[in-house]
């Protein structure tokens, strides 16, 4: 549990340049995509990677922005009201913004509130289904709830949507074991 804490955390604090949620970087995030598939190796995968997420956690709009850098900032502080009422103040503000819907539901799920945190990845996914931190996040719900079937069947959306998760095929070796170990 803590080195998935840290995972997440991990995830939710990386930052980079801002860039735009307009059309233009949804094209980019599309080209990222395909390019990510196509990784001739870690490090490649990984960067490609740190460029979506940069496009992720940097909305057009320079308020909502400065409220997602309030809640990474209160996430990593373990200050979860705060951090709460900012990623709400996004989903307001913008719930177009997958991203904003995602930290709410990571702070949800390090709170150990599983169903509201897949109440809104369903959300996430909805606006982007590629989104593989929230499938991971769907995952590590579903396996906090003791259902290995749907954690299984989110890893292995989220390793389809970047075959570059670390973690993924360990987890997914894991829930396999442990579903299997259940059938007997």
């Amino acid at each position: 549990m803590i080195r998935a804490l840290i995972i997440i955390l991990g995830l939710v604090c990386w930052t980079g340049l801002p860039a735009s949620a307009d059309s233009g970087s949804s094209q980019a995030v599309n080209r990222l995509f395909d390019a990510l598939k196509g990784a001739r190796d870690a490090s490649e995968g990984n960067r490609l990677t740190s460029l979506i997420w940069q496009l992720w956690n940097h909305p057009e709009d320079p308020e909502t922005g400065e409220l997602m850098t309030e809640g990474r900032s209160a996430l990593e502080k373990l200050d979860f009201r705060t951090a709460l009422k900012r990623f709400e103040e996004v989903i307001k503000r913008s719930p177009e913004l997958a991203e904003g819907w995602n930290k709410r539901a990571t702070v949800y799920y390090v709170m150990g509130n599983f169903k509201a945190s897949i109440r809104d990845i369903q959300q996430v996914l909805r606006l982007e289904p590629r989104h593989f931190g929230a499938l991971a996040g769907l995952g590590m719900n579903y396996d906090a709830l003791g259902d290995k079937q749907q954690a299984l069947n989110a890893w292995r959306r989220a390793l389809d949507a970047n075959p570059h998760i670390e973690d993924a095929p360990v987890r997914i070796r894991q829930l396999e074991k442990d579903l299997q170990q259940q059938n007997i």
